[in-house]
């Protein structure tokens, strides 16, 4: 029997560290990588998405982008890592090949995410994470952002103190 390929998921709030951790993981296995933000500055850059209003359209096809690539790769017998603040409402997962899912759910503490978001270094235009930190830590600590329910193994990485990665990861 052919083994399944692997579906990584790296999700949690903006500010918890998913970029980071996924691409140590993409690292470790070298498995490819797409990346939501990566996507959606490539995009907005090309169209000229600067704006607030317009950035969470982007964000929207820019998750049907993701759930298109991650299933070609999948049905390809493919291994990859699906990195963005999905929701079990995602595309990506209905419809998704058959494949091996390791979830790699990454938080921190409401107050943890407000005070990265507010600290960031400038971004591409198409981010607005200073004026989102009230916000974001208002959804976080309303409990949205919880591990998703979409099977397969689940890690969780809190990063309100930043955890020894080689000793997490090693886990994938």
């Amino acid at each position: 029997m052919t083994e399944l390929p692997r579906l990584v998921v790296v999700t949690g709030p903006p500010g918890a560290g998913k970029t980071t951790i996924a691409n140590e993981l993409r690292a470790r296995p070298r498995l490819p990588l797409v990346a939501k933000d990566t996507l959606k500055e490539l995009l907005g850059g090309e169209l000229g998405i600067e704006d607030r209003v317009r950035s969470p359209q982007l964000g929207s096809v820019v998750f049907e982008l993701i759930g298109l690539v991650v299933k070609e790769l999948l049905a390809q017998g493919v291994s990859v890592i699906a990195e963005g603040n999905f929701t079990e409402r995602s595309t990506l997962f209905f419809g998704l090949p058959r494949s091996d899912i390791v979830q790699v759910h990454v938080t921190a503490e409401p107050e943890t995410l407000r005070t990265r978001l507010r600290e960031r270094e400038t971004r591409h235009p198409v981010h607005y994470d200073r004026e989102a930190a009230d916000e974001v830590s208002a959804r976080a600590a309303g409990g949205e952002w919880r591990p998703l329910a979409i099977g397969g193994r689940l890690i969780e990485i809190d990063t309100t103190e930043w955890p020894d990665l080689d000793e997490v990861l090693a886990t994938v």
